[in-house]
């Protein structure tokens, strides 16, 4: 028994376990199985949320090239409108010019229109001016001509009348204007 004692005091000497494992057995063992503790809470836990991130990378990395093939079509599609409005750039000036030349015709002719309607009427108030101006010069013509005559009459019957004749006259003249009244 004495031998167990010392053999169980004696220190225990750890060999090599050969070429392909240098340490202690217990120590792969134990290093093997904390591995695979790891490595399953790694699956466990790790894969599911690696798979969530690459899908989500790849979720946004598709939303970014169709969103990128979107604008491009859009770039395109304006590209090419810019392109066929150059191209037809020169229509649409003579289009345009066409339009201005009838614009200025059109206002041309309203305006002559409207130049013509302004001097008939100028002219027609003008006639009217000018012939009421005649028979304001013709009533005052009349009016002077009507004194110089009366003027001149007075002074004949003056001269050729006696005092008798004038008297006659004036009291038949009396008695025409009673009689009118």
């Amino acid at each position: 028994m004495l031998s167990t004692i010392l053999l169980a005091a004696e220190p225990v000497v750890h060999e090599a376990n050969g070429k392909i494992l240098s340490s202690d057995f217990d120590e792969v063992i134990w290093g093997t199985i904390a591995f695979l503790i790891v490595a399953a809470l790694l699956v466990w836990k790790g894969l599911p949320a690696a798979k969530n991130m690459a899908t989500t990378r790849t979720e946004r990395i598709e939303k970014e090239l169709a969103d990128a093939a979107a604008e491009r079509e859009a770039a395109e599609s304006e590209l090419a409108e810019l392109q066929h409005r150059i191209a037809n750039a020169d229509t649409e000036c003579a289009r345009i010019l066409s339009e201005a030349d009838g614009t200025a015709a059109s206002l041309k002719d309203q305006l002559i229109a409207k130049a013509d309607a302004d001097a008939d009427d100028a002219r027609r108030r003008a006639v009217d001016d000018a012939a009421s101006a005649e028979g304001q010069v013709s009533r005052g013509l009349e009016v002077e001509v009507g004194r110089l005559a009366i003027g001149a009459a007075e002074a004949i019957v003056v001269n050729s009348l006696d005092a008798e004749a004038q008297t006659d006259l004036i009291e038949g003249y009396i008695t025409k204007v009673g009689a009118d009244s």
